[in-house]
């Protein structure tokens, strides 16, 4: 699960997103964890759909880890490969871009590129499951927001937590619809909080006192009781949402596409 909060210094809520393992590469067909040789970031270019990557450790390429899935949908989205859907565009002409068993996947890495000498591929099973993983974040955020009656222009900072975020492009989760349309200097990563955490309260008695004031008051939101959280969690599904309105930056980016 993925959880979320939304607050200040008067009022905390929280909530907890069904996100599914996704972006720690399960369930994705040559998905595997932040590791060496994992595919991290992506980069397709338009018109030709040539790849560029880079992976940790600098490896020759063995998968890809759930940063890299999210810099593959925004770029196949930026290029035109996938529609607001999520679905595969079969009549791109690219060699990349190819049928196989009944449905359509994407070639990242050739197999001489790679460590194991197999080619590393996106499906469109891998687009779906990212796409069921970034709603349920995002359907989180929109109803925490609204929960708390703040905007997208409110917001003051976007935290992101955990190991996922320290290769996170916050541009990509931002044009998939991941997270809230904000300007990217609002976004920070800030590593392994729980376990940071964990040391700050194991020396710091201020830090114990402080954590256990934030778990007395923050409040719970169970989104499958909001009455909203089916319509949010379907306009969600789209990339980066049913209502471009609001990801105005996405919507001009895809704009100059056309």
């Amino acid at each position: 699960n993925t959880e979320v909060f939304i607050g200040n210094r008067d009022d905390i809520l929280c909530c907890s997103c069904a996100s599914g393992p996704a972006f720690e590469g399960a369930h994705i067909k040559h998905g595997m964890r932040a590791v060496t040789g994992a595919i991290e970031s992506v980069s397709i270019e338009p018109g030709s759909f040539d790849v560029e990557y880079t992976t940790i450790g600098d490896a020759r390429p063995v998968g890809l880890c759930g940063s890299a899935m999210v810099d593959v949908v925004a770029e196949m989205l930026r290029c035109g490969l996938i529609d607001g859907r999520g679905r595969l565009n079969a009549d791109v002409e690219t060699p990349r871009l190819r049928r196989t068993g009944g449905s359509v996947e994407f070639v990242l890495a050739w197999g001489d590129e790679t460590g194991t000498g197999r080619e590393i591929v996106v499906t469109q099973k891998d687009i779906d499951e990212i796409q069921l993983a970034k709603a349920a974040i995002f359907t989180g955020c929109s109803i925490l927001m609204r929960r708390k009656g703040v905007e997208r222009d409110d917001l003051d900072r976007v935290l992101i937590a955990g190991a996922f975020g320290r290769y996170l492009d916050p541009r990509s989760a931002m044009v998939i619809g991941l997270v809230p349309d904000v300007p990217v200097e609002k976004m920070a990563f800030v590593g392994n909080t729980a376990i940071t955490g964990a040391k700050m309260a194991l020396v710091s008695r201020e830090a114990r006192e402080a954590a256990s004031v934030i778990a007395r008051e923050a409040r719970y939101v169970e989104l499958t009781l909001d009455a909203d959280f089916a319509r949010e969690f379907a306009n969600a599904m789209y990339l980066p949402h049913r209502d471009l309105e609001r990801f105005p930056s996405v919507r001009r980016l895809l704009e100059r596409r056309r």
